[in-house]
C-alpha cells in the first residue's frame, strides 16, 4: 500500500511501529493466480523502498488476516472490488480468480502498479483486474460493492466520509484500523502475528440514510383497529438510529432498532384500542420510500399487514 503525499501532514507524529504494520494487503492465495508464494521479499528492495518515500511501506499482511477479509466481504461474480492501496494486486487478483469478481486497485508506487498488472496478465485476468497510479483521496469509489484497505488510523478517519456515502450494501473490510465513531458492524481476530500484536479485521456495511421524518398508513381489518395513521421522527448516527412514532395517542419509543445496507427493522409497542401491543415493522429502504410489512403481537394471535413509508423531510 502507498498512500499519497497529501496525507503526510495528517500522518505526522504516527509511532514508527505503527507506520510499518501499515500496507498494501497481500492475498495468499497463490495457487488461484498461478503464482508463486508471496513474501514481502520477492519484492525488491528498491522497489519497497520508494513506498517508504510515500509515506507508508509495502509490507504484506499474512494469509490468516486474508483469509479473514474476504470471509466477511463473502465476494461472488456479481461483485465489484476496489483495493485502497493495492500493493502488487493479490487482493483484487485473487477476488477475480477465485471469487470471478471484477475490480481495479489503486497506488502511488508505480513500481507495484506495474507488478500488480503483470501479475494480472500472467494469471489471464487483465480485462477483470487492473491497477493504476491514483490517489486514494481522489478517487471515484461509486462503483464499488466491496472496498478493502490496510491504511494508516487517520486515513480511514479522512476516507470516512466517502466511504459512508457509497451505495447502501456496500461492503467495506479493513486490516487493523477501525473508523472510530462509525463502529464496525463485525470484527474478529486472526491467528497471525504482524508487529508483534494480534491482527483484527473489521467489516462494514454501508447503511441507507434514514434521517428524518416519515409517514405511513395501515389498513387494519375494521374489526380490528382499522386505518392508522402513523409519524416517524428518527434521527440516524452511522447505522444507528432512534425515534419515536406518533399515531394519534401517547407516542412510541423505537426500539430494537437495526439498519443492514437497505434493509431496516425496529419495533414499537403502544395501545390499539386499548390493547398494548407490539408492532414489528421490516422493510427495504429506497430512497425516500420503504416498502416491507408489520406484524402485531401481544395481545392478539401474531398478524402480518403490508407497510409502506415515505419520507416528507430528509435531515442531514
Amino acid at each position: 500500500m502507498s498512500v499519497p503525499a497529501s496525507c503526510r501532514s495528517v500522518c505526522e507524529g504516527v509511532a514508527p511501529a505503527l507506520a510499518m504494520i501499515a500496507g498494501a494487503v497481500a492475498f495468499a492465495s497463490a495457487a488461484a493466480l498461478h503464482l508463486p508464494p508471496a513474501a514481502a521479499r520477492d519484492v525488491a528492495p528498491e522497489i519497497r523502498d520508494r513506498s517508504d518515500r510515500l509515506d507508508v511501506p509495502f509490507e504484506p499482511s499474512t494469509n490468516a488476516v486474508l483469509d479473514g477479509m474476504f470471509a466477511f466481504a463473502r465476494p461472488t461474480g456479481d461483485d465489484y472490488i476496489i483495493d485502497l492501496g493495492s500493493g502488487d494486486g493479490r487482493i483484487v487478483n485473487h477476488a477475480v480468480s477465485r471469487f470471478g469478481a471484477r475490480g481495479h486497485g489503486i497506488d502511488l508506487n508505480e513500481d507495484l502498479v506495474r507488478i500488480a498488472n503483470d501479475n494480472a496478465r500472467r494469471a489471464g485476468i487483465s480485462d477483470r483486474a487492473k491497477f493504476h497510479v491514483r490517489d486514494l483521496f481522489k478517487e471515484d469509489l461509486s462503483k464499488a460493492t466491496i472496498i478493502t484497505a490496510y491504511l494508516l488510523p487517520e486515513v480511514m478517519i479522512r476516507l470516512r466520509p466517502a466511504l459512508y456515502n457509497l451505495r447502501p450494501g456496500t461492503r467495506i473490510v479493513s486490516h487493523d484500523y477501525h473508523m472510530g465513531a462509525w463502529r464496525s458492524d463485525d470484527a474478529r481476530p486472526v491467528n497471525s502475528i504482524t508487529g508483534g500484536e494480534q491482527d483484527i479485521v473489521y467489516f462494514w456495511k454501508v447503511p441507507a440514510k434514514i434521517a428524518g421524518i416519515w409517514n405511513w398508513k395501515i389498513d387494519y381489518p375494521d374489526d380490528l383497529f382499522g386505518q392508522r395513521a402513523y409519524q416517524a421522527r428518527i434521527v440516524q448516527h452511522w447505522q444507528d438510529f432512534e425515534g419515536r412514532v406518533d399515531s394519534g395517542l401517547l407516542p412510541m419509543r423505537i426500539y430494537d432498532a437495526r439498519i443492514d445496507g437497505e434493509k431496516i427493522s425496529f419495533s414499537i409497542t403502544g395501545a390499539l384500542d386499548a390493547r398494548s401491543v407490539r408492532q414489528d415493522f421490516a422493510g427495504i429502504i429506497d430512497g425516500n420510500r420503504i416498502r416491507g410489512a408489520v406484524t402485531l403481537r401481544g395481545a392478539l394471535a401474531p398478524v402480518t399487514f403490508p407497510w409502506s413509508a415515505y419520507r416528507s423531510r430528509a435531515d442531514n
